[in-house]
């Protein structure tokens, strides 16, 4: 349910989201005019509380209606985001159903000062209908400034210049190509040797309309094409596993074979559980004995640089993979367990000061990644609900990753030997 509130100070509220094992803090709506000057009247949306899949619907009708209220009236509205928490992407979900027809229309819904981690879950969703701004004065400069100072409407005559955020995204790709480059090669090889084939475009075609059909990154094929021993005339790559229900799925709604989207709810649920600053996820990858970073919740461009690939070296992930122990540094300022000085600044610049890594052991008892949580002051802060509800979560995605690659991977490269055999 959605309450409305007064001025009055709320039950229930803190700085932080809630804790593990604790209830959620209420979610409460209150509308109010702003005078927009030139704009004329802005109904001013303030949110507080937790949004979760208990009221994500509450919130999504809530939501709607004051947006309808204000296209009926030509006014316009602005959601400040100051005090609420997202909890889960069934959260997400609610805030993309309601605000995806403005983006349709050309008119964004300003979004006020969101906290990091629900302003790197809405960056991590990419929701078109939403437009964030560090304060109130900016969403109303950005309303006024929209041409005839009515509701914002799309101007697909005029280029827009790339973010600098997109062109930092542009450049780490292109080092995950040339680092991913040797990889396809040896897959290409075998390939080539396997099947007889002509050359190694023929190879590559063959990987990439796998991985199309399969919808597996060419990257994580590849490493099992060449990890994985070659099948007779009847492959038995396909006999699957039980499909998981780890509770983290469900909460996200999340289906197992969407690799992007399972291992992005994984890392929301790991900020949720943990009430961390920040959060990133690294997969092992198989044929290379790296682990490589595949979801981060508020850290910027230097740490996906400097932590695309961790291999060989001594750092808490790769000590928590290899020993199949937590790792705990309680400084990053001083732990020796840091191999470098390039390390250490890009986590003490992204604001960590102590780290909770916990690999993901499957049931074959080996690890297949690491998911690290990040705190802003030293020592040690998880509670012991807390480091219990991270280590189950690792649990059940190192469950997912297996199934994934003895399900999801396995039918990939069953396709790709039905279409490479003569």
């Amino acid at each position: 349910m959605i309450h409305p509130y007064r001025e009055a100070p709320l039950l229930m509220m803190s700085d932080q989201p809630s804790r593990a094992g604790e209830p959620p803090a209420p979610l409460m709506m209150k509308a109010s005019p702003l005078d927009g000057e030139s704009l004329g009247q802005v109904t001013f949306l303030r949110v507080r509380g937790t949004l979760d899949a208990s009221n994500a619907d509450d919130f999504s009708h809530a939501l709607a209606s004051h947006l309808a209220h204000a296209e009926v009236t030509e006014t316009h509205a602005v959601l400040d985001m100051t005090d609420m928490y997202l909890s889960s992407a069934a959260a997400v979900r609610a805030l993309d159903q309601v605000t995806r027809g403005l983006a349709a229309a050309g008119r964004p819904l300003p979004v006020v000062q969101p906290r990091p981690h629900v302003r790197e879950a809405l960056r991590l969703a990419g929701l078109p209908g939403i437009r964030p701004h560090a304060t109130v004065e900016s969403a109303l400069r950005g309303l006024r400034d929209a041409p005839d100072s009515g509701p914002v409407t799309a101007r697909a005559d005029l280029p827009h210049p790339p973010a600098v955020g997109d062109l930092h995204a542009e450049v780490r790709g292109l080092r995950a190509k040339l680092r991913s480059s040797a990889l396809i090669g040896v897959a290409q090889g075998i390939l080539v040797e396997r099947y007889g084939l002509p050359g190694a475009a023929v190879a590559f075609d063959l990987l990439s309309g796998a991985s199309q059909h399969c919808n597996v990154p060419v990257r994580v094929l590849a490493s099992a094409l060449v990890t994985t021993p070659p099948p007779g005339r009847s492959p038995a790559w396909s006999e699957h596993p039980p499909v998981p229900t780890a509770p983290f799925l469900r909460r996200a709604d999340v289906s197992p074979v969407e690799r992007r989207r399972v291992l992005d709810a994984a890392a929301l649920e790991a900020l949720a559980v943990t009430g961390a600053r920040s959060v990133d996820l690294l997969c092992v990858q198989e044929a290379q004995d790296t682990l490589v970073l595949e979801a981060r919740c508020n850290l910027g461009e230097a740490f996906a640089d400097e932590f695309a690939e961790v291999s060989h070296v001594r750092a808490p992930c790769t000590v928590a993979h290899s020993t199949l122990r937590r790792v705990v540094v309680e400084s990053v300022a001083t732990d020796p367990v840091l191999a470098g000085p390039r390390m250490r600044e890009v986590l003490l610049a992204e604001g960590t000061r102590s780290l909770y890594c916990a690999p993901l052991i499957g049931e074959a008892g080996t690890s297949v990644g690491v998911v690290s949580a990040h705190w802003p002051a030293a020592g040690r802060w998880l509670s012991g609900p807390q480091e219990r509800a991270l280590e189950t979560l690792a649990r059940d995605v190192a469950t997912w990753h297996e199934w994934y690659r003895r399900s999801v991977v396995a039918d990939a490269l069953d396709h790709l030997h039905r279409r490479a055999r003569p």
